[in-house]
């Protein structure tokens, strides 16, 4: 038994590792989730200055507006400086440094390298103001529909937008052909919020520093825990260790769905493939088939910690070469990260459920693959298996929020979401219990689902049934429904 699923787990893994197909999806997958992350950045950096210009009668609405648009640039500095303490509210040295120079009448740029910050990194400005080249709504058009430029420092130039303040109406109207673009509109309404704010202070002798003064002087809300046992004395402000299983069993339960959602499909082809081909006589005259069964599943399985492998040490090899350019603190998070990740009570059950997760939807595959001789068959049956296997990724959403929602806990006794929910409650600390009954739970649905996939197997890759016969079965289950005789 054991030789014989060796030769088949072996025949199958060697025949994917040795596919160009497999290597370029390896290689390109990490470089495909990068280009999505830093696609909004790149997008941003990419896309050519507008031009804009305001017209009003003084320039009260104007000021606020270019005050905005400071802001905003601002903020973009400060994620650039230190997005830990950015994201998590909290000051640092290098915000106060940028801080400091913007109050002492450094513009951005000046005031983030006098944070620590390179210029260069900064991105451009997507706006760029301009002087007003008319002073009427009705003399907009040529500019706005680019057939009279404007001039800039880069030359001439088409107009983007113009924002004009109505003497009559009081109304701030907002000129441009692009009907998409919702940035500087949006700008223009904070700056118009600004404003009237100002003018309601300023009814009542309030100046905006005050709010700046009270926004500075509040007191920060402080999460503790209770600490009890070795950890008493360590105080009871939550820190980076504090969180960072919430955050790891976040990152687990996502690799695990895109590991498993990744590699089943592998699965399925092949065994469409040996189908298709009658390579299951040749296979079934020397190997039984609970050993055929075994060793598919094995062979993939080894795939999916081939990828694993692959990108954990192309990770563990990036950080290393980029330890000397990784912030104090990011590296100090890493740290918290890596630690969190080997605890034992959460590394274990996080590795049983992508096993028992794997061998689950692995063997539902495989069934499915047996009954079908091409893709457009399995199509038919494989749209139940995605909703449900999209179904986890979308409860991440809530557990970022709440992770002990009540909905997460009543989906982790559902089977068939248990391996990548479970994961999700692990820092919650539920009752060793619950954890032990859904891990019982789920090990039991696997089983009778492997069983069940078993059968299905041997008629679809022995007696060569197919997807009709098996939709002729579900229906003899509705009750009043004959099937065509």
């Amino acid at each position: 038994m054991i030789r014989s699923t060796y030769l088949v787990a072996r025949r199958d893994y060697l025949g994917y590792v040795s596919a160009w197909g497999f290597w370029l999806g390896l290689l390109f997958t990490p470089i495909i989730l990068a280009i999505f992350i830093l696609a909004p950045t790149f997008a941003q950096n990419t896309q050519p200055t507008r031009y804009y210009t305001i017209i009003e009668q003084g320039s009260t609405f104007t000021d606020a507006m270019r005050a905005e648009m400071a802001n905003t640039q601002a903020r973009m500095a400060r994620v650039i400086l230190d997005p830990v303490a950015f994201s998590e509210g909290e000051e640092s040295e290098t915000l106060i440094a940028f801080d400091a120079a913007l109050d002492g009448g450094a513009s951005v740029a000046d005031a983030f390298e006098a944070a620590g910050g390179n210029p260069a990194t900064l991105p451009r400005a997507d706006f760029v103001e301009v002087e007003p080249p008319v002073r009427t709504g009705a003399e907009l058009a040529p500019y706005l529909l680019g057939e009279t430029l404007i001039e800039t420092a880069d030359g001439p130039q088409p107009l983007f937008a113009a924002l004009l303040v109505n003497e009559d109406t009081q109304e701030i109207e907002y000129w441009s052909e692009n009907l998409q673009a919702r940035a500087l509109i949006t700008a223009a309404r904070q700056a118009e919020q600004d404003l009237q704010l100002d003018r309601a202070l300023a009814a009542v002798n309030i100046s905006r520093d005050v709010l700046t003064e009270a926004r500075a002087a509040r007191r920060d809300v402080k999460q503790q825990r209770v600490r009890t046992g070795e950890d008493a004395n360590e105080g009871t402000e939550v820190t980076q260790a504090d969180q960072a299983p919430f955050v790891v069993s976040i990152m687990m339960a996502f690799s695990l769905w895109f590991l498993i959602f990744s590699v089943i499909n592998y699965l399925l082809m092949g065994t469409i493939e040996e189908r298709s081909n009658k390579i299951f006589d040749s296979l079934l005259t020397s190997v039984k088939l609970p050993h055929l069964l075994a060793g598919k599943l094995i062979a993939v399985l080894l795939l999916a910690l081939t990828l694993m492998a692959f990108w954990g040490l192309g990770s563990t090899l990036l950080t290393w070469f980029m330890r000397e350019s990784i912030p104090e603190d990011v590296a100090s998070f890493l740290g918290t990260m890596i630690t969190a990740a080997a605890n034992p009570a959460l590394f274990i059950p996080a590795i049983i459920s992508f096993v028992l997760g794997y061998l689950m939807y692995g063997s539902m595959f495989l069934a499915l693959g047996s009954l079908c001789d091409t893709i457009q068959e399995a199509q038919t049956l494989m749209t139940p298996l995605f909703v449900t296997l999209m179904a986890p990724l979308a409860m991440l959403a809530f557990a970022v929020a709440d992770a002990e929602s009540a909905l997460i806990e009543i989906m982790a006794w559902v089977p068939f979401f248990t391996p990548f929910l479970l994961i999700l409650r692990m820092p919650t600390e539920p009752p060793l219990w619950e954890v032990l009954a859904q891990l019982g739970m789920m090990a039991l649905t696997t089983y009778i689902i492997l069983q069940l996939a078993t059968r299905v197997y041997r008629a679809g890759a022995v007696h060569g049934a197919g997807v009709n016969e098996v939709m002729a079965f579900f229906g003899k289950l509705i009750p009043g429904k004959k099937s065509a005789a």
